[in-house]
């Protein structure tokens, strides 16, 4: 198989095929039962109704469940590293990748904090004193 050469990791390569392939499968059945436009469809729109929902929640809590798998797996990690080893200069762009995409969610989530001020809750209390 062609994941399973040398120096290609097999493990990252089944987790991104398998959640690639979630949203695919449900995206085309979606399309082909009709539920959205086929070009540039609403992404909440595309698992909502069955039967792709299910098939997505399906495949994407595979997906959970192998990467938890996985993960317990990992024996050892090295944790501190000096620049004048082998494959810091790796080590150091993986760190700075990963807080990239950390940051990236934290500024992406929020953005919805806006959409979030057009409500305005009304609450009113009456207080009735028993005699």
């Amino acid at each position: 198989m062609l994941c399973c050469l040398p120096g290609v990791a097999c493990v990252p390569a089944l987790l991104v095929s398998w959640s690639s392939a979630a949203f695919i499968i449900s995206y085309v059945m979606a399309v082909l039962a009709g539920h959205v436009e086929p070009l540039v469809p609403y992404i909440s729109d595309t698992g909502t109704k069955p039967p792709e929902s299910g098939v997505f929640g399906f495949m994407i809590n595979i997906s959970a469940l192998l990467v938890i798998v996985f993960a317990s797996k990992i024996s050892m990690t090295k944790i501190d590293w000096t620049p004048g080893e082998k494959d810091y200069t790796y080590h150091f762009m993986s760190a700075i990748c990963e807080w990239t995409v950390a940051f990236g969610f934290i500024f992406f989530f929020l953005t919805f904090i806006r959409d979030f001020q057009r409500f305005s809750l009304r609450i009113s209390t009456e207080i009735h004193e028993d005699s």
